[in-house]
Formats: structure tokens, sequence, C-alpha cells
């Protein structure tokens, strides 16, 4: 398994500081965020992305991964037909985006619509929408990952294979956070044997604490069981940036490092 970190979990620095700070702890990859102000953030321009694969070849640091955090205001499921629209540029554009970094995955949190709709209806948009994103990521080489957050309807392990299973594409799996799954009431490692293989990429953080194995997640028993599923791909630290990135950062790679080695 590879561990990279999210660009916020290193309190969102420039570009060449974090590839930099990214180098110097040892991560070996970079998950970036893609936040609501999504057209100004460098990712989303050629001129950007060009910066971008300059530091990843001089500092050895990857990005495997592109996070849609703007989907908290433009959400798939949205009613408003302005928020929909951009919501499905966001989308195209995030997948041309990691399509030219060479990033395989991008992070799709499951977000709500913006007004009040039942559980069912709030899926049955998602797939709709997710089928028509499909196609293009697939001929991109991209795969888009469902994760399990908050307030939408993406909760639980159940919820997120009946969006892939709506969905029924080789290109939409799930982006797994046991954090988020404690958060939720959910076992975190009895949800991990029941994604299985659908499982993509992998959050990982802890609850009631900053640092790694202070808090009440089951990270060994985690990683383990994704072990046990033959899951060997990218673990994502999505850890607070605390006051000292770089010394949180150096903690949390070298607890990870222990419990996967």
């Amino acid at each position: 398994m590879k561990i990279g970190v999210r660009n916020g979990s290193m309190g969102f620095p420039e570009m060449a500081e974090l590839f930099q700070q990214a180098a110097q702890i040892g991560f070996e990859g970079v998950e970036l965020d893609i936040r609501a102000d999504w057209q100004d953030e460098s990712v989303m321009s050629p001129e950007g992305r060009a910066e971008i694969k300059r530091l990843a070849g001089e500092t050895g640091v990857e990005v495997p991964s592109l996070c849609i955090g703007a989907l908290w205001s433009f959400s798939p499921a949205a009613t408003d037909p302005e928020t929909l629209a951009t919501s499905r540029e966001i989308i195209a554009a995030t997948i041309e985006a990691a399509a030219d970094l060479g990033a395989g995955w991008i992070l799709v949190p499951v977000t709500p619509s913006d007004e009040d709709i039942s559980h069912e209806e709030c899926q049955a948009r998602w797939i709709s929408e997710m089928k028509g994103h499909a196609a293009i990521a697939e001929a991109a080489g991209i795969v888009l990952c469902l994760e399990n957050v908050g307030r939408g309807c993406g909760k639980s392990a159940d919820d997120l294979l009946a969006l892939v299973a709506g969905v029924d594409s080789p290109s939409v799996r799930t982006y797994y956070d046991p954090g988020n799954a404690c958060a939720f009431g959910h076992d975190a490692v009895e949800e991990i044997r029941q994604l299985a293989e659908m499982i993509g990429v992998v959050h990982i953080k802890d609850r009631d604490a900053d640092l790694l194995g202070d808090g009440v997640v089951d990270i060994p028993g985690c990683v383990e069981t994704l072990r046990e599923v033959g899951y060997d791909g990218w673990l994502i630290l999505e850890t607070p940036a605390t006051d000292d990135p770089l010394e949180a950062g150096n903690y949390n790679l070298t607890y990870l490092r222990d419990v996967v080695d």
C-alpha cells in the first residue's frame, strides 16, 4: 500500500511548498482538493497542471487522486437547474484535470440535495447523474469513487453499494473513510469486508483525536481487513493539520507505516 496526504492535512500551502513538504516527510503522494471557488484552483488550468506535474517530477511525489470538495456547494442531487449545471461542469472539468495529471481516482463526496428530499430520491438523483459522468470517466481512464460522508445519502456501506450498483459502471467505485464510518456509528472493519473489491481508495484519520492512534478508530484492524479483501491501493491521510502540519504529518506517517509494515 502507498501512503499519501490531502493538501488540507498540510494546511493548504502553496503547491511548491506542498510538494516539498510532502517529500520531506516521506509521503508518496498528495491528494488535491477542489474547493468551492473551483475555477480559481490551479489544478483547473493547463498552466497550473503543468506546474503541478513539474513539481511532482522534481519531488517524486505523485498525484494519485483529486477530491471534488466543491460538490458540497454544487451537489449532483440538487434540484436547482443552475446548481446542477455547475455540478456537471465541475465533474467534467475534474475528469479532464485528473487525466492530464495522471491521477487515476477522483473522490466524489455523496453530498445532499439543496432541498428536503427522501433518501431514496437523493440516491436516484445521484445514480442518474453518475451514469452520465461514468462513460466520460471510463473513456479517460478515471475511476469516480463515491465517499461515505455525512448529510448525504451515502453514509453506510449499504448506501455506497446501492449507488455503485445503480450506476453499474467499472468507472464508479467507492472511496472509503473508516473515520467517517465510526462517526456514523458503523463498524468500519465489517464495512470494509462488505465493500471489498468495490473500494477504490481509502482515507485514514482517527476520531476524537488529531493524531492517529490517539482516538477510537481501529486503524490496525482496518488495515488488516483491507489486506484480507485484497486491497493494495492508496491510503490517503485526512488528518487535521494542527498548529504544526510538518510535525503532525511526520507522526501520522510513522504511525501508519508501522501499521502497514
